[in-house]
Formats: structure tokens, C-alpha cells, sequence
């Protein structure tokens, strides 16, 4: 990691919870590290604020180049009246049951000094390719790439190329790559895998999210968002919109550097 570990934030657009998300006041990363196609990238180290720690469901300003928010993503995927209002009629019980989670469960916490660690919420969940439920506590003691998507997504359209990149590169180092697909029909969700090749044979696990359980602990209101979790199972790094090659090898980097040799 660059400086402390830390949530980046790169124009995914979040659902807004919170007064406390970056209302514009992040700042501007170079173009280098910064994902093709986007305008501008607002990183935001985790920090103590002196006010506790809050919910990353609270995190994410108005929808930005780099991301889609969940909220305006449904009517869009499929003409047709009924289709509509169903959409509408899906999104209002989602929001609903992210209100009552927020309420009555405990979220992964946004803000936090770089001193203290933030354990990744576990989750079970269905492979895509039907081959059983795998838990993240699977993968304990190997550093985990868990990027959230949809396959109506285009920003996630965008990304997926660089992850399956990624995974060809790093797996035989230990890194293991889990992509969490979210408010999708599972048949899209395949056909999704199917187009960009992503290697699901070779250990790049795909599961579904039907409930929201895991989207509502990692506090995910916009996709994409990715979450570069150590081999300790704390989060290191929360990336709110399109990863690219750059990004991918910076924050992968991070999670295999020893931390006596961490700046």
C-alpha cells in the first residue's frame, strides 16, 4: 500500500447513507494509475475522523464515470412496461432490506486509523457454475481479491478483462480472485462469465448474491467495487469503481508485501 492501508474510492456511485461520503472533496488520482475511460479517480485513505467508526454502507458519492449506482441500474437492463415495474418493485424491497440491515446488523466499518484492523465480513454463497456454496473463511490464509458486478454493469464490463488478467498472473502466488454477482438473474450472470472467458475451471470463483446479505455487509451501494482483502482476513483496501491492470498490480502488490516491509 502506498501510504497507511486504506479505501480507495474511484467514481462508483453509492447508494447514499450517510453525510459523511465524499461529496466531491476526494482528490484527484494521477492518470497513470487511473482506469482508462473514467474522468477522474478520488482515492480516500481510511482515517480516524475523532467522530467513530461508520458504516461503509454510508460510503459513495452521486454516480460518477466509473460506476453505476444500484438504485438506477434495474430499469434500464430491460424494456417493457412490466418489466419496469417489477424492477421498481425489486429495487424498493432491496432498499428496504438494506434500511432494516443497517438497523439491526453490524456493516464492515468505513472509517478507521491505519493502526487497526478491519476483519472482512465471512459469507457462504452459490457458485455460478453449480458446483456448491464456498465461504470466504474458505480461503483463509491466502490473500482474496473480492470484486462485486453485474452483468448489466458497464463499468463492470469494462474491469472484468483486467481480473481475468489478473487471476492468469497472480493465482500461482496464492492469490485467490472471488467475483460476487448482485441483483443478476443467474442465466445473465453465466452468460456473462461465458463472454469474457472468465476462467471458473481454473480457480476464479463466481458466485451469485440473491439475498444481499454479502452486498449489505461490505456496504456496496454502487458497482463495481472491489475489496483487496489480506492473507489475515483484514481489508486492506476498499476500491470503489473500475480496477485496471495498474491498479490491480499496485493493491495485489500491497497484499503480498510482508508487513515489515510495508512503508
Amino acid at each position: 500500500m502506498m501510504k497507511d492501508d486504506g479505501e480507495e474510492t474511484h467514481n462508483s456511485a453509492g447508494a447514499q447513507n450517510s453525510d459523511a461520503t465524499n461529496n466531491g472533496g476526494a482528490r484527484t488520482e494521477s492518470s497513470d494509475s487511473a482506469p482508462s475511460g473514467s474522468e477522474d479517480h478520488h482515492p480516500a485513505e481510511l482515517e480516524s475522523t475523532g467522530a467513530g467508526p461508520e458504516s461503509v454502507a454510508a460510503f459513495g458519492a452521486g454516480p460518477g464515470a466509473g460506476g453505476v449506482a444500484l438504485s438506477g441500474t434495474a430499469e434500464n437492463r430491460r424494456p417493457g412496461g412490466i418489466v419496469i415495474v417489477m424492477a421498481v418493485i425489486v429495487m424498493a424491497a432491496f432498499i428496504g432490506l438494506l434500511a432494516y440491515s443497517l438497523l439491526t446488523r453490524e456493516t464492515m466499518p468505513m472509517m478507521t486509523t491505519t493502526s487497526q484492523d478491519i476483519a472482512a465480513p465471512d459469507f457462504t454463497l452459490a457458485q455460478l457454475n453449480g458446483q456448491g456454496e464456498v465461504s470466504l473463511a474458505d480461503f483463509s490464509g491466502s490473500p482474496i481479491v473480492v470484486n462485486f458486478w453485474a452483468s448489466w454493469c458497464a463499468p463492470c464490463r469494462v474491469e472484468m478483462p483486467h481480473l481475468v488478467d489478473a487471476h492468469g498472473r497472480y493465482a500461482q502466488q496464492g492469490v485467490t480472485f472471488i467475483g460476487v454477482a448482485i441483483q443478476d438473474a443467474r442465466e445473465d450472470a453465466q452468460a456473462f462469465i461465458e463472454e469474457f472467458n472468465v476462467p471458473v475451471d481454473a480457480g476464479y470463483v463466481m458466485v451469485t448474491d440473491p439475498d444481499g446479505e454479502a452486498t449489505i455487509d461490505y456496504g456496496v451501494g454502487g458497482l463495481p467495487v472491489t475489496f483487496f482483502i489480506a492473507a489475515d482476513g483484514t481489508v486492506r483496501t476498499r476500491w470503489a469503481g473500475v480496477v485496471n491492470r495498474d491498479v490491480l498490480d499496485q493493491k495485489i502488490g500491497e497484499l503480498l508485501t510482508p508487513p515489515a516491509e510495508r512503508g
